[in-house]
């Protein structure tokens, strides 16, 4: 009996125990505070973050380049025929302004009159050449028929190979003679069209030898800036030919001047590995070659692109986004900025874009978020903080 006591009280004693743990884990169950994902505590070294949105929308890029005013052809000024200098005009100056006809300077002609002359008597003497034996080939015909009426006269006899070569002397001569006179006419150098002298050093007295430049010239409307292009700023102005741009001088003081893209280089630069573009300007005649002048192209509208601040890129095309807790990086295609905004091509901003990454970002660095904004057209809008 006693053993049977002893028994159930161990019994009891079990039960007791398992009890009493039992009703201690049900009351720590019970007053444990309800949890999510969404509202757990961030870990302990989480760092605050603030994280933009960016909106997707359009984007119509404007290219700033530099350009310099040249002309599109330089003509050296080169005589046709030699001879001392007798007259240079004032149009014919570095920097003087002349109409297409003007007289640019004037060779010394007394040489080339005389040529003139030479060829003018040898055409008379070879003419009267030409007179005396037609005279001579008639009076041997007259001859011949008295004596040999059925026989035909001989060409030697008649003269017809010192005819001939009488009147190629003739012909000779006044060959001769237009070329004297060509020469002549090129002692006076007109210019070609009408245009600015770029430079010379021709003056009265000098001799020249045909050939020999003596100058060079531009054309009028001959005036277009070269702008040197990357391959990028490229991409961006798509294509870029028939494109309207403006032309800001230097100094700033003068309204823009409108231009448009007319050509663009067949092959980059071989020192500098740049493309060129060459713009043809309405008000050229305000420019000055080698001038050099700002600029700006609109490109190619651009329908798939979100502006980020330019403080959230931490290299020229890195920024990092917040994705689940953790800051992750994102390579970005950058296009152009827009104030203090980069345009990037869309891509995967996951719960958004961190405005200024901690100094010690690494990717699945932990994080939180404290404030939020929006991201679109140029502005930014704040949704809320904590």
């Amino acid at each position: 009996m006693t053993n049977l006591i002893k028994r159930f009280a161990g019994w009891f004693q079990l039960l007791f125990v398992v009890v009493v743990v039992g009703g201690a884990i049900f009351l720590s169950a019970s007053l444990r505070p309800e949890s999510s994902s969404r509202y757990a505590a961030p870990a302990p070294d989480a760092i605050g973050v603030s994280v933009v949105e960016p909106v997707t929308t359009a984007y119509e890029p404007n290219v700033a380049l530099n350009g310099v005013v040249a002309a599109r052809t330089i003509t050296d000024v080169t005589p046709q025929v030699g001879g001392r200098i007798v007259d240079v005009s004032p149009s014919f100056r570095p920097g003087a302004e002349f109409a297409r006809g003007d007289v640019l300077f004037r060779i010394e002609p007394a040489d080339y009159e005389l040529a003139v002359e030479r060829t003018l008597a040898e055409i008379e003497a070879a003419r009267s050449e030409l007179a005396l034996l037609e005279a001579q080939s008639a009076a041997e015909k007259r001859v011949w028929d008295q004596q040999f009426a059925d026989r035909k006269i001989p060409d030697l006899v008649a003269k017809v190979p010192q005819i001939a070569a009488a009147k190629a002397r003739i012909h000779s001569g006044e060959a001769a003679r237009d070329a004297a006179e060509l020469s002549l006419n090129r002692t006076i150098v007109r210019a070609p069209f009408d245009g600015r002298v770029l430079e010379t050093r021709l003056d009265v007295g000098q001799v020249v030898n045909a050939g020999q430049a003596v100058g060079s010239i531009f054309s009028a409307d001959s005036r277009e800036i070269t702008v040197p292009v990357s391959s990028e700023e490229l991409a961006v102005l798509g294509d870029a030919v028939g494109r309207q741009a403006e032309v800001i001088r230097q100094d700033g003081l003068a309204a823009p001047i409108v231009a448009e893209v007319v050509r663009q280089a067949a092959r980059l630069d071989e020192s500098t590995r740049l493309g060129t573009l060459f713009l043809k300007v309405d008000e050229a005649e305000s420019l000055v070659i080698g001038e050099f002048v700002s600029v700006s192209i609109r490109g190619e509208t651009a329908r798939d692109v979100v502006r980020v601040p330019a403080a959230s890129m931490t290299s020229r095309d890195q920024v990092w986004v917040v994705d689940d807790g953790a800051i992750r990086e994102r390579r970005v295609n950058v296009i152009g900025n827009d104030g203090a905004l980069a345009v990037v091509r869309n891509f995967d901003t996951a719960e958004g874009v961190v405005v200024i990454p901690p100094s010690n970002a690494r990717d699945g660095l932990p994080v939180r978020i404290q404030s939020e904004r929006r991201v679109a057209g140029g502005a930014i809008l704040t949704l809320g903080a904590e």
